[in-house]
């Protein structure tokens, strides 16, 4: 029915100790801010690698294929009209 006085203690001790952790880790952040790295996002990555890649690569491929789409006069006429 009641709980026993020493457990009440005991977690109210476990609660602070997690609650000063937390704001020591939030003091050292606020005092380094330099040090912190941002987490990966693997999936966010992914998709903005995969979405954001192909439109480059387009890109890429379509001003390569432009440049070598010089007429000579050479290459004008089909092989078998020469």
């Amino acid at each position: 029915m009641f709980e026993h006085p020493s457990y009440i203690y005991s977690s109210i001790v476990v609660e602070q100790e997690r609650v000063d952790r937390a704001n020591e880790l939030r003091r050292i952040i606020a005092e380094n801010p330099a040090r912190i790295v941002p987490r990966a996002h693997p999936v966010i990555d992914r998709l903005r690698d995969w979405f954001g890649g192909r439109q480059a690569d387009a890109a890429v491929s379509a001003a390569a294929s432009d440049g070598s789409r010089r007429i000579c006069e050479e290459n004008a006429r089909p092989a078998h009209a020469q």
